[in-house]
Parts: C-alpha cells; structure tokens; sequence
C-alpha cells in the first residue's frame, strides 16, 4: 500500500509546482506588458509636445522676419528723407559754455585771504577778521570785562569797540556764558593772565559755524577779531597773499543799515 502512495505523492508534488511557475511567469508577461503601454504613452506625449513647440517656434522666426523687414524699410525711407533735406536746414550746434569758475572755493574748501570781513550772530554786524594760521584758538576784543552769574553758572558782559563799515566808531554791549577759562602767558610778562572763553557763530562767505573765542582787551590792535586754526581747520584755505576773497554778504549789508 505505501508503496503504492508514493508515486501519487510525487506526481501531486510535481503537478502543484508546475502550476505555480506557470501562475507566476502569467503575472510578470502582465507587468511588462502594462510597463510598455505606459513607456509607449509617455513617449507618445512628449513627441506630441516636441511637434507643439516646432509649431511655435516656427511661427515666432515668421514674426521676427516680418519685423526685420519692416526694420529695414523704415531705415531705407529715413535715410532717403535725409538725404533730400537741404544742407542749409541742418541747425549749427549751440556752443557749450565753459564752467564759470569760482575763485571762493578750490578743491570744496572756501578760500580765505589774510583779512576778511565776519559777521557775528549775536551782535548783527560785520567786522574786520584776521586770518592767523598760526593761531590755534580765535579772539575777540572785550573791553571793561565784568564776570556775574545766572542761573548757577558764570557769565561775562564786555564792551565790543569795533569799527563796523570803515568809518563809524561803535560799541557793543555782549553778554554770554562762559565755556571754559584758559591762562594765557604774554612774552611781556613773566605771570600767566586768566581769559574767559565765550561760543559765538560766525559767518564767512559760505561758512557758517559755531566756534570759540578767549576775551582779550585789541582795542589797540587793527582787527577786533582774529580767527586761529580751529575754526578754518579742514572747510577753507588760507591765501595770505590775498584779502577780502569772500566779501559780505549783500543782504546782511542791508541789515545792517535798518
């Protein structure tokens, strides 16, 4: 009987694996089958847009030749419309102006002569000024000196005696707040003199700035004012060969005789 049962077991064995190799090769046929229909789709797709952008681009060659032409006779037609225009119709060419020149600035800095006219803020009025490059601060001259105090901190009152237009003798009385006091030695005079420093704003040609100025007593001397280094320093040039470069201004002229 086993023996018998055997062969049958065999030939089921056999039988069950030949259909199932049979079951899987039917299956990978359908997966390369349904991959070629998509291949064919895909590359059915882009031939299709190939031929749609031939099209376009086809179309847009057309447009630009036709452009070209119309380029090319529009130039023919302003060539010849030139060439018929007479001679005697061609306007001259306006002469260029040279740059007016400004003696006042050079390189963007002011120019300044060795004497110049100043005018003070405070006071309203202009006055002799002398360039000093080899003074450091500025002065300017006071006369019957009084130090007070307001509002806790120290004031000065002098007397400005200047000459204001060249021919009237005036005098000014000033009040300002002192900004710092310096010892000043004299070459007279072996002991150093105590000098009040004063702000004030100063207008020169295109120059208009806010500087410090030490009180001293100039009435002898020809300018009421000096001007040092720190007030010209890195805005003007000093020209000592030259005087008056920036004038006064007209309108502050004017001021002043109101």
């Amino acid at each position: 009987m086993l023996r018998r049962s055997v062969p049958l077991f065999t030939f089921a064995l056999l039988s069950g694996c030949t259909i199932t190799q049979s079951a899987d090769h039917q299956q990978t046929m359908t997966a390369i089958n349904t991959m070629e229909q998509r291949v064919n789709f895909q590359l059915a797709t882009m031939i299709k847009q190939i031929d749609e952008q031939n099209t376009y681009i086809a179309n847009l060659e057309k447009e630009l030749s036709s452009i070209s032409e119309e380029l090319a006779q529009q130039s023919q037609q302003l060539n010849a419309a030139t060439l018929q225009r007479p001679s005697e119709d061609k306007a001259a060419p306006a002469p260029v102006a040279a740059p007016a020149t400004d003696t006042k600035v050079a390189h963007g800095k002011v120019i300044l002569g060795e004497e110049e006219w100043v005018w003070l803020d405070s006071i309203q009025t202009f006055f002799k000024a002398r360039i000093d490059t080899g003074a450091t601060t500025s002065s300017l001259n006071a006369v019957d000196l009084q130090v007070f105090e307001r509002d806790g901190k120290e004031w000065v009152r002098f007397n400005l005696d200047h000459i204001s237009d060249g021919n009237d003798k005036n005098t000014e009385i000033v009040e300002a707040p002192v900004v710092r006091w310096v010892k000043i030695r004299q070459s007279t005079t072996e002991q150093a003199e105590r000098r009040p420093v004063i702000e004030a704003w100063v207008n020169l040609g295109q120059l208009h700035e806010k500087t410090q100025f030490t009180l001293a007593d100039r009435s002898h001397m020809t300018y009421p004012v000096l001007l040092g280094r720190d007030f010209f320093k890195d805005i003007a040039l000093v020209d000592v060969g030259k005087k008056y470069v920036q004038g006064m201004n007209e309108q502050k002229i004017q001021k002043t005789k109101i």
